[in-house]
């Protein structure tokens, strides 16, 4: 999937776009602005900000009853030779729940090896679960970091294999046991939730792929391998605990359940209670964080800075057709162009998130907010990924989608760390095209605009928080210490 699209009429906004663009430029009766005196505005955020919000919060939104109910079970689902086995319903949801043994402390530099046999039973749309070595406290979010794991994908009564791992710094990589890219549209047929037992090994070999590490997936006698990416392993990984963690991203439920495990050379037969730790396995909830409605705006919090008061929360990357959930918290600057110099610098903290996820902090129009990016924005994106988890870069649209991304740029991770951000943009730097610069800590990137990003220039009237509109998952990041150029009122 491309990580930035490019608008074409093609694309199912197109129409819609056109329409935004001829109420856009109805409104302002502009093709082009000149320069105007502008200011540096700082918000104080200990108190709620009147800023504007469109569906940046859904209180009316039904909650979703999530069922976790896996553990030690008295069945005998997946073939073992005597009544007992481990599984049971197990959801999809941004709340961790896991079963799992306590093992001494493993790493990247280990051998690792686990078989056994499986059966799903039950598999609802969007549903997933992984079985493997991991971290009891650092193994959160989706994809996941700490992790050398088989996933079972659910979706309507079927489920797809993968085998997959996470370092400590959400580098991650994986294998799969059917032929193409996008499992839900290669030819090689998924495999039914109808109980059926399959047989499994799990390897991770350390010394193989030159060093740089491997895994072999054994299902059903087929071998599949997938290397380690150089860098991966010396980014490092800990394990602690072996066992069954949901995959923590929304969605609904699977029925699976393993026997017969033997984990690092200990066998499980299950024969009897092992009485292996459980946390959020067998519970009940109201779940509030349900895809794609989001939870962010003013928040009386302190993730990005020492005071209280920030904005931020829970933002979803949401379908390109999901006009209504097009969200957006921003601050009314006047209007502004790409021929005004623009400033913006902050404080900033990301907090959860899964990997293909986005959000857009900087200035747009309210008229045309909808896009991926929309038409009329100047700013950063936060977007992740699989492979390296998010990138923290600027990125442009004019009038008539003229736009571009820095191919790559800092990485901000999930670790609640606080870091400094600015951004520039000048558009009288690269020969009168304009000029991009993003400085996140003491990294910094230039992207320079294409030739002709200014001859049908964007409009800005507001700066803030903006939804991405590329379906994906969820991130949950805050901002603080805000300061950004608007117009200056009379």
């Amino acid at each position: 999937m491309p990580t930035f699209p490019i608008g074409s009429h093609q694309n199912p906004l197109f129409h819609e776009k056109l329409a935004l663009k001829a109420l856009f430029f109805l409104l302002f009766g502009i093709t082009t602005a000149m320069a105007q005196e502008t200011i540096l505005r700082s918000p104080d955020f200990r108190s709620a900000p009147n800023w504007e919000a469109k569906a940046n919060r859904n209180p009316s939104i039904a909650e979703k009853t999530t069922t976790q109910d896996f553990g030690f079970s008295h069945t005998n689902n997946a073939g073992g030779q005597s009544s007992g086995e481990i599984g049971g319903r197990i959801s999809r949801s941004i709340t961790p729940a896991t079963y799992a043994i306590p093992i001494t402390p493993r790493t990247l530099n280990d051998n690792l090896v686990a078989s056994g046999k499986f059966a799903v039973t039950r598999a609802e749309g969007a549903s997933g679960v992984l079985i493997g070595w991991f971290n009891s406290t650092k193994s959160l979010g989706w994809r996941t970091p700490h992790s050398v794991v088989v996933r079972l994908d659910g979706n309507g009564g079927k489920y797809w294999v993968f085998f997959e791992y996470g370092t400590r710094n959400w580098k991650t990589g994986s294998g799969h046991t059917f032929e193409g890219k996008r499992y839900q549209t290669t030819k090689t047929p998924p495999e039914p939730a109808d109980g059926t037992i399959h047989t499994w090994q799990l390897i991770y070999d350390p010394g193989s792929n030159q060093g740089h590490g491997e895994m072999v997936f054994i299902m059903d006698g087929k071998t599949y391998r997938t290397s380690l990416k150089p860098s991966h392993k010396l980014d490092g990984a800990t394990f602690d605990r072996f066992g069954l963690i949901n995959q923590q991203t929304a969605g609904k439920g699977l029925e699976v359940y393993f026997d017969d495990l033997n984990v690092d050379g200990m066998l499980h037969d299950f024969d009897v209670d092992p009485d292996w730790e459980g946390n959020g396995n067998r519970v009940k909830f109201q779940d509030k964080e349900i895809r794609p409605y989001h939870n962010f705006g003013y928040s009386s919090t302190c993730y990005a800075s020492d005071g209280m008061g920030e904005i931020g929360g829970l933002i979803w990357r949401i379908e390109e057709n999901d006009l209504q959930n097009a969200g957006y918290y921003a601050d009314d600057i006047g209007t502004l162009t790409m021929d005004d110099h623009l400033e913006a610098s902050g404080t900033v903290s990301m907090i959860r998130a899964a990997a293909d996820s986005a959000v857009l902090i900087g200035w747009f129009n309210s008229k045309t907010h909808i896009g991926a990016p929309p038409i009329n924005f100047i700013g950063v994106m936060i977007e992740g990924p699989s492979q390296i988890g998010h990138y923290f870069r600027p990125i442009y649209a004019n009038s008539k989608d003229a736009n571009g991304v820095s191919k790559q740029g800092p990485i901000i991770r999930t670790n609640a760390n606080r870091h400094n951000w600015t951004l520039e943009y000048n558009p009288r730097a690269n020969s009168g095209t304009g000029n991009i610069i993003l400085t996140f800590d003491d990294k910094t990137v230039s992207l320079p605009l294409k030739s002709d990003a200014k001859s049908d220039l964007a409009v800005f009237n507001r700066f803030g928080l903006l939804s991405y509109q590329r379906g994906g998952h969820y991130l949950d990041i805050y901002f603080d210490n805000l300061t950004y150029t608007a117009k200056k009122t009379p």
